[in-house]
């Protein structure tokens, strides 16, 4: 299988979303975040590549150029997405094992969690049964690609100026209820922004108060009792 990680790092360009979280961006954790990750690639035979400009789409805001993962499935059978701000640890197997298209919840399994996901399925119109997910730790494949290349730029025209939608997470969530039906549910090892993983840490966009050195020592402790040597 030809297989690829894809990771975007972009510098704020002033291009406002409609979703009400702001983006703080680290070139320190981001550039951190890449080297892990072209790591990752390279101990699973995959390709690696960072998306830097914002040249394919256009003047859209750094989260939506994720979407370039349009382009790259035209030659990749498999793309492992995974935010700058979440970081790969030793202990990752190898996610390419999947074959659906995966992504871990939004918010926790709980019931005040559920209550989240109901709202958040009640504004995009979707499922109340489907599963809402966070689109920054993301297997695509190649079923994805077939059932939503069609409809991508009009998702994104649709929700990137609606006051309650999520950004590129909304277009994601949408595509997948509409289009791809039932995915694979990861757990929150793989990089749930709400807890801590053993396989990924997803810093979930960190306010800028904090030191990055400190968060990737901090992080390089935790990965030294987790992980083999």
């Amino acid at each position: 299988m030809n297989n690829l990680v894809f990771q975007v790092n972009i510098k704020p360009n002033d291009v406002k979303t409609s979703g009400r979280k702001k983006f703080v961006y680290s070139k320190e954790l981001y550039d951190y975040s890449n080297v892990r990750a072209k790591k990752y690639a390279e101990k699973y035979n995959a390709d690696y590549f960072c998306l830097r400009n914002i040249e394919w789409l256009g003047n859209y805001a750094p989260c939506y150029h994720k979407l370039y993962v349009y382009e790259l499935l035209k030659k990749y059978d498999n793309i492992f997405y995974l935010d700058s701000d979440a970081i790969i640890t030793k202990s990752c197997p190898n996610i390419f094992d999947f074959t659906e298209f995966s992504a871990t919840r939004d918010v926790a399994n709980t019931e005040a969690g559920n209550k989240r996901i109901e709202r958040k399925n009640n504004i995009h119109g979707l499922p109340l049964t489907h599963q809402y997910f966070c689109s920054g730790v993301v297997l695509f494949n190649q079923k994805f690609f077939e059932k939503t290349e069609k409809y991508w730029r009009e998702e994104l025209i649709k929700w990137k100026d609606i006051k309650n939608a999520q950004h590129d997470q909304s277009i994601f969530n949408v595509l997948v209820a509409k289009y791809y039906g039932k995915y694979n549910v990861l757990d929150y090892d793989w990089g749930a922004h709400w807890k801590r993983g053993k396989y990924i840490l997803h810093y979930g966009n960190p306010q800028p108060k904090i030191e990055w050195q400190k968060t990737i020592e901090r992080f390089e402790k935790y990965e030294s009792r987790i992980s083999p040597s």
